[in-house]
């Protein structure tokens, strides 16, 4: 049965085709380079404001604190929030590579996991609707610890996103569009889908994203005994990235108020593997790939590409945040709107994260094209 789709879908159906029929041929008076040429480098987040800082790009697009700390320090302005270019978008979710789920113990341990990823998102939501509690204040610390940014930076960060876990319709649909969009521009080629044994973009996202982990959840109780203290579960994430903060909560021996923390609650020795935090979510598949992380948090586009450009054996098992990236300009320069993009610089984080199609989305459906700097 087709599946009745949300406004986000019927939104990213209309930028698809904005970007089907845009035209890019429109020259400058003297014809040597397009006046509607956004160009752009790659460069990691935490990078950002200080390039944009030293006159190295003219903005960027990133997430959070990375956002919020240019505001904070003055040094940028946001041009458009990512819940303004594609409303309610789903952003980071939890991946685990499946060779781990397969071996002894495994599918109780990311069951167990995937509680404790649930119970931390809760607590920062409890956390956040009590801004004058006790909990808020060990969040900010937290979040303070893990982005190495100051409690302004990382106050003002939590309030552009939505930390959630439920892997609902609108979820799969976004997952759906997204991959569409990369066979669009051409990230992914729509044979690899049969390559991957799957028929349809609904086939693997049915088959990909895996939610039998948030109902086994349900039935998850804490542990007297430490379930794999031999072989503990090699976790990856992104540097300073706000999105995944729950992984920093479930460490966290001061959360519960028992002197453990979440993930030794319910059993789990959990350890950072090693490369982590990386700096996007590429290398995070890239890790999966080496075999190097069991459990990843990392943005859901990186892990659709992985998944079907070079096969990585990975499944999503559960969301950690919606929205909450934004396009930054330096502050000084003036720009209101985006066109004023047109022959400036532009940093992203990558060709597989959201933000690069985001920006893509963006500029699209303002007859901007962007090209890489050379």
């Amino acid at each position: 049965m087709e599946k009745m789709k949300p406004i986000f879908s019927v939104i990213l159906t209309g930028v698809l085709l904005v970007a089907g029929v845009a035209i890019y041929i429109l020259l400058d008076r003297d014809g040597d380079e397009a006046t509607n040429v956004v160009y752009y480098v790659v460069e990691p987040p935490y990078s950002m404001k200080g390039a944009l800082a030293a006159n190295q790009i003219d903005g960027y697009i990133a997430w959070e604190p990375f956002v919020s700390d240019s505001i904070v320090g003055g040094v940028g302005s946001v041009l458009k929030w990512s819940g303004d270019i594609l409303p309610n978008h789903p952003c980071c979710v939890v991946a685990v590579h499946n060779a781990f789920v397969s071996d002894t113990d495994g599918q109780e341990l990311t069951a167990r996991f995937v509680k404790a990823h649930m119970d931390a998102t809760d607590w920062i939501n409890e956390a956040l609707d009590d801004p004058d509690g006790a909990n808020y204040s060990l969040l900010v610390d937290i979040a303070v610890d893990f982005t190495e940014r100051n409690e302004s930076v990382v106050a003002e960060a939590m309030q552009h996103l939505e930390f959630r876990y439920v892997m609902d319709e609108g979820f799969t649909n976004a997952l759906e569009n997204f991959t569409e969009m990369y066979f669009e521009i051409g990230v992914i080629k729509e044979e690899k889908l049969d390559d991957r044994g799957y028929s349809s973009v609904d086939d693997f996202i049915d088959g990909y994203v895996d939610d039998s982990y948030l109902a086994a959840a349900e039935t998850v109780g804490p542990s007297d005994t430490m379930l794999n203290p031999e072989s503990p579960i090699r976790l990856g994430f992104l540097k300073g990235d706000i999105h995944q903060l729950a992984q920093a909560v479930a460490k966290n021996a001061d959360v519960l108020g028992s002197g453990e923390s979440i993930f030794e609650e319910y059993g789990l020795n959990v350890e950072d593997a090693i490369g982590a935090p990386f700096a996007n979510g590429g290398a995070v598949m890239t890790a999966f790939a080496g075999g190097y992380v069991d459990i990843g948090y990392l943005g859901s586009p990186p892990a659709i590409t992985g998944h079907l450009n070079a096969a990585i054996d990975t499944s999503i098992i559960g969301q950690a945040n919606s929205e909450g990236s934004a396009i930054v300009v330096q502050a000084d320069l003036g720009i209101s709107d985006l066109s004023g993009l047109a022959g400036k610089t532009i940093a992203h984080p990558g060709t597989s994260s959201i933000q690069f199609l985001l920006l893509k989305v963006a500029l699209q459906l303002e007859g901007l094209e962007l090209k890489i700097r050379t």
